[in-house]
């Protein structure tokens, strides 16, 4: 009688061995599996980054999707109120619309977009076309509007020629207590430097 006692809790044992090998077994495979699949994401998936810009004839809005596209990133387009039309960007003309702002360092367009709550993003990439060597003043707009206190700003431009460094001293002023990261100048969305940029 013994003899059969024993062999029973030996074959009750084995079996509770058996079945918590095949628990582990299922475990490391559900472990591996979730480890696969966040490795399959795109770079910067799931992270609380945004791009925010301003595109007055799409090219800037070309390079802001595929910096969303690479990162992973919300998009968010600064829609000014009143639409820029082309007599507004005449720049050969001294009264133009674009003209008077440039020229005046307190103009502040209105931003039609829907607020956006930053708060809830740790790296923001601001974009937009360089005037007058610098930013538009509706970035001016979006700077004031929102404190980036404490986030990381990446700025980046489209132009022709002008660089981004004073756009760029001009947000450290704006903005004093954010990390602003060196900007990136981009002639389009296949721009080579686009992928090292992020990168950095």
């Amino acid at each position: 009688m013994k003899k059969v006692l024993s062999l029973l809790v030996i074959f009750a044992m084995l079996f509770s061995l058996a079945s918590c090998g095949g628990s582990a077994e299922k475990e490391t495979t559900g472990q591996k599996a979730q480890s696969a699949s966040q490795e399959s994401q795109p770079a910067g998936a799931g992270s609380k980054s945004l791009v925010a810009y301003f595109s007055c004839t799409g090219n800037t809005k070309a390079v802001a999707e595929k910096i969303a596209d690479l990162t992973g990133a919300e998009l968010y387009e600064i829609v000014p109120e009143t639409p820029y039309t082309d007599e507004d960007l005449d720049y050969n003309n001294d009264d133009c619309r674009a003209n008077k702002e440039m020229n005046d360092p307190s103009a502040r367009p209105v931003i039609g977009s829907d607020p956006i709550d930053t708060a809830a993003y740790d790296t923001i990439y601001i974009g937009f076309p360089i005037w007058w060597g610098t930013m538009p003043r509706i970035i001016d707009t979006f700077l004031d509007t929102y404190d980036l206190s404490g986030k990381t700003v990446m700025p980046f431009c489209t132009s022709g020629g002008s660089g981004i460094s004073q756009a760029v001293e001009s947000m450290k002023q704006a903005e004093p207590d954010a990390i602003i990261k060196e900007g990136l100048q981009a002639s389009g969305p296949d721009d080579s430097e686009l992928t090292t940029w992020l990168g950095n």
